[in-house]
């Protein structure tokens, strides 16, 4: 088979393929002895129809089905023999098929880039820790009684901030109800943020029983187009108040966990949980980091379908957010051009960065052994109260493994990047840690 290729561009190659007039002849006769088997034409018995007529009658599909077999292995096997891996489907045209002559195609395929990664050895970065701070527990701890707290029912009070208010709602547009505007016994913690910001603030001071109408104001964008810009009045009706009982914080509250017995032993084993969560959280800015000064250093161009298939990822996730629903077909097909105005210089730079990490990777032997993937299960399994072996087989069934093993992957990638590399720890204020991501932020 002879293959010519052609660099269109850094990340995209161009193949022109030629099937020799042998192999294409052998496929038609394939297809004509089949068509003989199956056909009934008047005037010639089963099996015997000439082939000259079934090439007057069938060519056009002949054709066809001679392509749909031997196209797909003709591409396969060129890019297999131009050492090429496509990233997608190659696009595939200027298709000339002709019986006793050779096929001829062209597959315009794109690929990962050929680089080398820029010498990071010696690099310097500072891994800004936060202070934990006796406040930090204090709000730890309220957390924890907050985690503890009961729901107990009032009926001689009205409602105030932090209660659990249940109520029963209807949305009414110029007199008329909306659709989906309504809700019957649906409880809400008053102030939490969770509901409509206007509802929770216009329930304070109502008892159970009341009935009060509170208007709401759509922004011109709300994601239902109905809704956007107009001013909807919620009949509400109190239901029941429930008020939150808090346990107090001692040591009785304090032996509620495990190999705990003092509420000093609970305080100290709250700032361990605390600086844990500070390292992690500043092994991830070091890592967000690192990972920007390797994108700058080396940019690379990369496949346009990735950068695609993100913007894509990236609408499907934002749909979920605003309607809490799972992307339908349509949308998993929508056009993502109109995102790159806005989202493509973050697309490039995501994409860019999981390229240079996934060569790292080869350059620096990273491998994820079944046992470090089984102990990560088992640690899953012990923080959510699982069964391990369940849960293994329910990520196995879901992808859940590859995801965990792309995890370890890329956590040992860094590592194997920072050992080579000068870092010092500091400690900074919450304040000061604060100040340094606005700041950051703020970069254009």
């Amino acid at each position: 088979m002879k293959v010519e290729v052609e660099q269109v561009e850094s990340c995209v190659r161009r193949l022109t393929v030629e099937v020799p007039a042998e192999r294409v002849g052998r496929e038609f006769g394939a297809r004509y002895r089949d068509l003989q088997r199956r056909v009934k034409v008047p005037g010639f018995r089963p099996g015997k129809v000439p082939r000259r007529i079934l090439e007057n009658h069938y060519r056009h599909t002949v054709e066809q089905e001679v392509l749909q077999n031997l196209l797909p292995d003709a591409l396969a096997e060129a890019m297999t023999q131009e050492g090429i891996s496509p990233i997608g489907q190659p696009q595939v045209d200027e298709v000339n098929i002709q019986q006793g002559e050779a096929l001829r195609f062209v597959a315009t395929a794109q690929v990962l880039p050929d680089f080398e990664v820029g010498d990071y050895r010696g690099w310097q970065f500072e891994r800004r820790m936060m202070q934990i701070e006796p406040p930090h527990i204090d709000q730890h701890l309220e957390r924890l009684r907050e985690r503890h707290a009961e729901l107990h029912t009032v009926s001689d009070r009205a409602i105030a901030e932090g209660d659990h208010a249940m109520i029963n709602y209807q949305g009414m547009l110029d007199g008329l109800p909306i659709p989906d505007g309504n809700g019957t016994n649906v409880s809400l913690e008053v102030g939490a943020g969770r509901f409509l910001t206007e509802i929770e603030q216009g329930l304070v001071g109502l008892k159970q029983g009341d009935a009060r109408s509170i208007p709401v104001t759509f922004t011109e964008d709300h994601r239902e187009a109905a809704l956007a810009g107009k001013t909807i009045d919620f009949q509400v009706n109190v239901v029941e108040i429930k008020e939150k009982i808090l346990p107090e914080l001692d040591d009785d509250f304090a032996r509620s966990y495990e190999d705990v017995d003092t509420l000093e032993a609970l305080r100290e084993r709250a700032r361990e949980e605390l600086e844990e969560a500070a390292a992690q959280a500043a092994d991830n800015t070091l890592r967000q980091e690192l990972l920007a000064k390797l994108v700058t250093s080396n940019p690379i161009d990369v496949p346009d379908i990735l950068i695609q298939e993100h913007l894509r990822q990236l609408y499907l996730y934002q749909l979920r957010m605003e309607t809490g629903r799972e992307p339908s077909h349509e949308d998993m097909h929508v056009d993502v051009e109109p995102l790159r105005e806005h989202f493509g210089e973050q697309a490039l730079e995501t994409i860019r960065g999981q390229v240079i990490l996934n060569r790292l990777e080869a350059d620096l032997g990273v491998t994820v052994t079944p046992d470090e993937i089984d102990a990560e299960v088992a640690s899953m399994a012990e923080r959510t109260a699982q069964n391990p072996g369940a849960l293994k087989q329910q990520l196995e069934r879901n992808g859940g493994l590859e995801t965990i093993r792309g995890r370890l992957q890329e956590r040992q990638v860094f590592q194997a990047l920072i050992d080579t590399m000068q870092i010092t720890d500091k400690i900074v204020s919450e304040a000061e840690l604060a100040s340094e991501v606005s700041e950051a932020a703020a970069e254009p």
